[in-house]
């Protein structure tokens, strides 16, 4: 997509063949909020798959991985992390969040995990953008998200901050990739520290969310944390973690219908709706 015919905004996800279900629900409940346009950047769909979501989703563009100079790096250091991972769990894709955030075809960026559904008022969210990035804060755990003391002795921070706050949860996050270019940047510089000195990698906590952690404190944008859960409500916070909805066309309306208070739901790593 060239410069002159890109949408100035835009949704922007990454999902492999597990979560094509997850890519599939996030697009309809995006274009049911605003119609926007999505690009999903694929991390190992399957031909089928890409043949499906070209046949029934006009507004969706999947986009291979561009080829960073430190992507190899960064898969062969993240597969030493696969013993700890669920079967078939990858974790290089989770760490590469801001170099797909920089890359993407928009201006104005919302970066949506695609275990996240839209409920609602996604005009509002993208209001939010106006004055500044924007971040949501924890609400899965909450009290191991801080990163530890040993990053900022690695990554010094030239600011007075808080380094247990802010608590933020990376499956949300708004950009103007012009405008908020410094933070942005400090976020993907974290993420290519983290594998450069194992030090630091091990230093950041929650792979890439720690990283958007650390460029928060680093660029001061704290005050840029919404200080309500009604843009990133996790699913164990939601009835749905008790009364999970039946997986079928009517999902997006019950959901909705069960869940009033919030405009998007993460599964956070939860259980997904379309495995249940």
């Amino acid at each position: 997509m060239s410069s002159d015919s890109a949408p100035l905004q835009g949704i922007v996800t990454l999902a492999d063949h597990r979560y094509f279900p997850g890519l599939m629900l996030l697009y309809r409940s995006v274009q049911e909020a605003l119609t926007a346009p999505v690009v999903c950047f694929d991390a190992g769909l399957t031909e089928e798959q890409r043949a499906l979501a070209s046949r029934r989703c006009p507004q969706l563009r999947i986009l291979p991985i561009p080829d960073f100079s430190s992507l190899d790096r960064i898969k062969r250091i993240s597969a030493a992390e696969a013993p700890r991972q669920k079967q078939d769990k990858r974790a290089w894709p989770i760490w590469i969040c801001p170099l797909l955030i920089a890359a993407a075809p928009f201006r104005r960026v919302f970066w949506l995990d695609c275990d996240v559904v839209v409920l609602r008022n996604l005009d509002l969210l993208f209001a939010l953008l106006d004055n500044g990035p924007v971040f949501t804060p924890e609400n899965f755990a909450p009290e191991v998200t801080p990163n530890k003391p040993e990053l900022y002795e690695l990554l010094p921070i030239a600011r007075s901050f808080d380094p247990r706050e802010p608590r933020v949860n990376s499956g949300v996050s708004g950009w103007d990739l012009i405008r908020d270019k410094d933070t942005l940047d400090a976020y993907g510089f974290a993420v290519e520290s983290a594998f450069e000195d194992a030090r630091i990698h091990d230093a950041i906590s929650w792979r890439e969310q720690g990283a958007l952690i650390w460029a928060i404190q680093k660029t001061g944008m704290e005050h840029r944390v919404q200080q309500t859960t009604v843009w990133n409500r996790c699913v164990i916070h939601t009835p749905l973690r008790e009364r999970p909805v039946p997986w079928n066309d009517d999902f997006l309306a019950s959901a909705r219908k069960a869940v009033p208070d919030a405009n998007l739901i993460h599964w956070n790593g939860n259980r997904v709706p379309w495995a249940q």
